[in-house]
């Protein structure tokens, strides 16, 4: 009877949760394994059999078993260690995050491991731990997953490092769009009430949208002083765009945005007039200007395009 033996420091309950669980899955397949607990010292082990199999003999059963456990040992690495380990890298590298931000960038860090995924869909992370939990399970039948992470799997703690840096990096940058939207509103709740209302159709993915009034007439940038509005934001270190400059100048009371290539991919300014605008602004994609926008096409110059 052949067995593997998976002892583990810290989190045994959730380690135990994900070795069941891929066991229970094997078992689907007919591959049967009898599992025990017990502890040495301050590690805790998982003991599981292989029936009908003989020690140190290969057999059609062994590489199954290897492959079921090291899923689990793979996921309790993903999804439980890895987050506590993040977690404490912010808390340790950078202790001027409270508590609510330490856990807000190492789920952020954990969400950007999970999207890496190949061409099959599967997290790359999850793959290479697997893989490593096999070829040592293969070796040996024990593992201690903090020997193995700490001496087969070194570069894993440069990786943690370097995505949340990335976490942080993102972080900074959301805050740093939160102040630039807040000055936005700030100058529009400043300025006198408006144009009733003002249409933004956004028609091209990467270009520039187009700026009607109420009654459908394009707008000009010069009629609503946006060169003026760039100026004063700039004197307040704000970069801003000609259309948004143009939208804030006008200060409608309503915005209706259109989006003639539909909802699945609107440009990053649409995003913006909506913290900006708030209630104000309203989306529509199905409506005989979105129509009409539908059919347009990209100004070839400047002269050419209208606001």
């Amino acid at each position: 009877m052949k067995k593997f033996t998976i002892g583990v420091e810290r989190f045994p309950e959730k380690l135990c949760e994900c070795l069941n669980e891929a066991r229970d899955k094997l078992q689907e397949t007919g591959v049967s394994l009898q599992g025990e607990r017990f502890t040495r010292g301050k590690y805790t082990f998982f003991t599981y059999r292989l029936c009908k199999t003989i020690e140190g003999q290969a057999d059609e059963l062994t590489q199954p078993a290897i492959q079921a456990l090291a899923e689990g040992v793979a996921e309790f690495i993903t999804d439980v260690w890895e987050r506590s380990e993040l977690a404490r890298i912010v808390a340790n590298d950078f202790y001027y995050y409270c508590a609510d931000e330490v856990e807000y960038l190492s789920s952020s860090a954990v969400q950007m491991l999970a999207e890496l995924k190949d061409q099959d869909g599967y997290p790359l992370r999850r793959r290479h731990i697997v893989e490593s939990v096999v070829e040592q399970l293969r070796q040996s039948p024990e593992v201690l997953i903090e020997g193995m992470l700490r001496f087969r799997m070194n570069a894993l703690q440069a990786d943690l490092h370097r995505v949340i840096e990335q976490a942080i990096d993102e972080y900074l940058m959301d805050l740093e769009y939160q102040e630039f939207v807040k000055l936005l509103r700030y100058f529009v709740a400043a300025q006198d009430p408006g144009m009733p209302l003002l249409h933004m159709v956004c028609h091209e993915e990467n270009g520039s949208p187009r700026l009607f009034d109420g009654e459908g007439r394009p707008l000009m940038l010069d009629e609503l002083e946006g060169a003026k509005q760039q100026a004063n934001l700039r004197e307040c270190g704000v970069m801003i765009e000609e259309t948004m400059s143009a939208l804030i100048s006008a200060a409608p009371q309503r915005v209706h945005i259109h989006l003639a290539l539909g909802n699945d991919n609107p440009p990053p300014i649409v995003e913006t007039v909506k913290k900006v605008f708030a209630d104000a602004a309203v989306i529509c994609n199905d409506c005989p200007l979105c129509e009409t926008a539908r059919s347009w096409q990209a100004p070839s110059n400047a002269a050419d395009r209208k606001m």
